[in-house]
């Protein structure tokens, strides 16, 4: 697995790794540059009880939940991308619909697996290296043990 090809073009990973980069610039611009001056001293200071009336603790346990989450998420995705090097299988598939919305396409591949036409789409970053598929192209998907529910387009996440 390629983890920076990975991150550019899957649309789940690349939000989950940005979104925690922001939730950081934004704690970090707001602290230093907002109304609120935040004395980590005095913070240190307080007791539990309360600290947890101050709105400055309030917006950090509130962005470092949502970091967790997003940390979480980004973690979860790569255990799965990554499950797919050990037991996988090309396939052939065609592309039969593509839909572009801003900086994401959707992409709906099909493919004949043991006699039955399987259906998948991927929602992916809209960039170069995506750029290559289009309608009526041919694309190689590798499929995790014999679901075809577990796909992923080989080019855009192994070497």
């Amino acid at each position: 697995m390629n983890l920076i090809k990975s991150v550019k073009n899957d649309y789940g990973l690349f939000f989950t790794f940005l979104l925690p980069v922001m939730i950081i610039v934004v704690e970090v611009i707001y602290s230093f540059l907002g109304d609120e001056k935040i004395d980590i001293n005095a913070l240190f200071s307080l007791s539990y009880s309360v600290l947890m009336q101050t709105s400055v603790f309030r917006r950090f346990l509130l962005l470092f939940a949502a970091f967790l989450v997003c940390l979480i998420c980004f973690i979860k995705r790569i255990a799965y991308i990554k499950s797919f090097e050990n037991e996988n299988k090309k396939i052939e598939a065609k592309v039969v619909d593509i839909r572009y919305v801003k900086d994401r396409c959707g992409v709906d591949v099909e493919f004949d697996l043991y006699g039955t036409k399987c259906k998948k789409h991927f929602t992916l970053m809209n960039n170069a290296q995506t750029k290559y598929i289009h309608m009526d192209s041919d694309i190689v998907l590798i499929m995790k043990g014999e679901n075809p529910k577990k796909v992923l387009i080989e080019e855009l996440y192994f070497d």
